[in-house]
């Protein structure tokens, strides 16, 4: 046989290899071919691919959802669920995470609960620091109320009286990262040992320049990234310290707060060291977990607050509304420059009972109504099926195949949410009054923290601080739109909004 000949044998072998991949096993002998396909040439890993690349990703899977039902075909070996029967197999049943997951979260190259790929690490590394994100350890921590005190009184709230004293417009998304990372950092790593984002704007500046860097993957993203790694790394060298402080002098005056987090996940680690991790590395655990608390502490939560100001500015009779909610409070949340004025944080006025600002209807409403909106996370949450496959609105998904479900899509259905495009409040208030508001339907298709073993470890945190936020806010002054422009969300993973920015008015109301 001549070369040529030999030649084109294999030329046409891989081509017939190549049809057969290509083609006949994806469109005709799959399982996941009798699946509706988001798009014609979704047997193909080109169309989810381009989407992904060019910013389409969520809103193009939402709309093939809204043509062809609760579970599509995205790619050759990816599948999209929008149902209640898929969100509880998925997120309840023991799937196990995509490897996408390590590259974009993993720190100093050590897992933490976000990258841990398996659940038995995952489990174990979690019921180390669950303890102090619950609901009633949050609700009724000391440290978390006079931090909260001192970082209103004498951070953001004098920012705020400055500028509206001067007329100076504020860009509040900035404005909102700081304040994020400043109230996170305080409890993970104590008040002394918080960032200052708030007054310090350089610091500000630099930070999120450096943190935008490695999001957008900009040039310098490896650069950025170790330096953001520094800045943690410093810090939880700064609450060891603490802790030891208080270890020692548990009632010592000039630590007003403890190091919540970092002390709570170190003694755990302590404790469990020799079977979990070698003590050697033990700093780089900790570290790796505690820069994803603070990413989370001011990125997603600078989302959420900058669409509730959105929303409410857009709207003055809802903030007076919510205004005569907030007077409401016991003691009020008013600012008194005069008397918060002092070095002293045990000087700090006292605030509500955090039970009493969860409770109240409206500022609930506007909450959860502005995460079911403006999702921070909208897209895609992606999971591998078991071993022995699952079977997910009567369609048979095999061993292996990449699967998820999206917040979007989940919170713009119709049926459940009348009006799922408009912002609507009320809509919480109406309904069984348990839970967070509204309706059992609409609260088992809220997914905004996801759900599972998975789901958001400081949800509860991020809902007491951002509620306290917003409380302080518009107890105290009354918003104005000076520039939205960009104010739509990015089609991405987290929906940050276009333009970077909203641009607002402060006014001072008595």
């Amino acid at each position: 046989m001549s070369f040529f000949v030999l030649l084109i044998c294999v030329v046409v072998a891989i081509i017939l290899l190549s049809i057969y991949h290509y083609v006949i096993l994806p469109v005709f002998i799959s399982p996941l071919s009798k699946i509706p396909n988001a798009h014609l040439t979704s047997s193909l890993p080109f169309w989810i691919w381009w989407k992904r690349r060019t910013g389409f990703e969520n809103r193009s899977i939402f709309a093939a959802h809204q043509k062809h039902g609760s579970i599509i075909r995205l790619g050759p070996n990816e599948v999209s669920v929008a149902s209640l029967d898929g969100l509880r197999q998925i997120y309840t049943g023991g799937f196990g995470k995509d490897p996408w997951y390590i590259g974009e979260f993993r720190n100093y190259n050590t897992p933490n609960l976000v990258s841990m790929m398996d659940y038995k690490p995952h489990s174990a590394q979690k019921r180390m620091v669950t303890n102090v994100y619950s609901k009633s350890y949050v609700q009724n921590s000391p440290d978390l109320q006079i931090l909260s005190s001192i970082l209103l009184h004498e951070r953001l709230l004098p920012l705020l009286q400055a500028a509206a004293d001067n007329g100076t417009p504020i860009n509040v998304y900035d404005l909102s990262a700081a304040a994020g990372m400043d109230f996170m950092s305080a409890y993970i790593f104590g008040i002394t040992n918080t960032t200052n984002y708030i007054s310090d704007i350089p610091a500000r500046e630099h930070y999120f320049k450096l943190w935008r860097n490695k999001e957008r993957r900009l040039p310098g993203r490896d650069a950025a990234h170790e330096e953001l790694e520094s800045i943690c790394l410093a810090r939880c060298k700064a609450a060891e310290k603490l802790s030891q402080q208080f270890l020692e002098k548990p009632t010592a005056s000039g630590f007003p707060t403890k190091p919540i987090v970092y002390s709570q996940f170190s003694s755990q680690l302590a404790q469990k060291s020799s079977e979990y991790v070698d003590s050697k590395l033990k700093h780089l655990v900790i570290a790796s977990e505690l820069f994803d608390h603070l990413v989370a502490g001011h990125d997603t939560s600078s989302i959420s607050l900058t669409y509730v100001f959105h929303e409410l500015s857009k709207n003055p009779g809802l903030q007076s509304s919510l205004r005569a909610e907030l007077l409401t409070l016991s003691p009020a949340l008013k600012y008194l420059p005069s008397k918060t004025e002092s070095s002293d944080p045990s000087s700090t006025p006292t605030l509500p009972d955090p039970r009493s600002i969860d409770a109240l209807p409206l500022l609930n409403g506007i909450f959860y109504e502005t995460l079911r909106l403006h999702t921070a996370t909208p897209g895609p949450q992606p999971r591998i099926t078991p071993a022995g496959g699952t079977t997910i609105d009567g369609f048979l998904i095999p061993a292996g195949v990449r699967i998820s479900t999206s917040a979007r899509c989940l919170h713009q259905n119709e049926a459940v949410y009348p009006e799922p495009m408009a912002f609507k409040p009320e809509r919480w208030l109406d309904g069984d009054g348990k839970g967070f508001g509204g309706t059992e339907e609409m609260r088992r298709w809220f997914w905004a923290f996801s759900s599972g073993g998975r789901m958001c470890l400081g949800r509860n945190f991020a809902t007491q601080v951002l509620k306290l936020i917003i409380a302080s806010i518009y107890t105290n002054y009354t918003t104005t739109i000076v520039d939205d422009e960009g104010i739509e969300q990015m089609d991405t993973y987290t929906a940050r909004p276009v333009g970077d920015k909203l641009i607002l008015q402060f006014h001072r109301v008595e």
